[in-house]
């Protein structure tokens, strides 16, 4: 979401978008928008991180990881959280899972390619298709694969996504 509220502001930077399990808004708003969490859910897990920002950490990445058959990506990715600094990530959470960027999700030209992943608590298949349908000839592709965090589960298959939008689009890719 970032990338795109970036190419909004300075389109003459981007080319091209490639939106990795992206979300407009994180909240839900019945019934007409799915985006994974009710507030009361996520005002309880920001006061988890306010009061215990260490047991956030083990709670949050197995959830965003999703890999139960691979625990040292989900290691990892705690490692992760707990080496950041925890204002800043209170805040960056804060504003990530508050926002509502919604309107602001608005046609791209080229269209960008969008990577969804099956079973993602953070970015629900509801957020994917808000964004797909938003973006019109967006390229959306699906990787069976559980979790929010592909570029670190799945790289290769991520990758391989990548370069084959890359190819279609006429645009080098990694060698």
């Amino acid at each position: 979401m970032n990338g795109l509220l970036a190419a909004r502001l300075a389109p003459e930077l981007f080319s091209h978008l490639v939106l990795l399990v992206p979300s407009a808004c994180y909240l839900n708003h019945p019934p007409d928008y799915v985006g994974g969490f009710n507030r009361e859910d996520l005002e309880g897990l920001l006061d988890l991180m306010e009061r215990n920002f260490l047991g956030w950490a083990s709670l949050l990445a197995p959830q965003v990881m999703s890999n139960a058959d691979r625990p040292e990506l989900t290691a990892e990715l705690e490692r992760s959280f707990c080496a950041a600094d925890p204002e800043i990530s209170r805040i960056f959470a804060r504003v990530t899972f508050l926002s509502d960027d919604r309107a602001n999700v608005q046609p791209f030209d080229p269209p960008p390619l969008i990577i969804q992943c099956r079973e993602d608590l953070i970015s629900p298949e509801g957020a994917i298709q808000y964004m797909h349908h938003r973006l019109p000839g967006s390229v959306l592709s699906s990787l069976p694969i559980g979790g929010h965090c592909p570029h670190m589960s799945h790289p290769h298959e991520t990758i391989a996504v990548i370069d084959e939008y890359l190819e279609r689009e006429g645009l080098p890719r990694r060698s």
